[in-house]
């Protein structure tokens, strides 16, 4: 179980560090396709807010497994 744990670790940080350029690309083909102002806001709060607080929780969640923190659930 530990070795699924760290192996899922490394999958969960890779997560958080690949989503950012993806969202990135993603942010800017929505708009170029309809660049109306409701678009641009609402594309620079997912990126600017969430892409962060969403990319730091998976990079954390992956290193604390990596570690073996969640190795005994007491």
């Amino acid at each position: 179980m530990s070795a699924i744990q760290k192996i899922l670790g490394i999958v969960w940080a890779a997560l958080g560090v690949g989503i950012i350029p993806l969202a990135i690309m993603r942010a800017m083909a929505e708009i170029a396709k309809k660049p109306s102002e409701e678009n641009w806001i609402f594309w620079s709060i997912v990126i600017v807010v969430l892409m962060p607080i969403i990319s730091f929780s998976l990079i954390t969640f992956g290193v604390f497994a990596l570690k073996g923190e969640y190795d005994s659930v007491d």
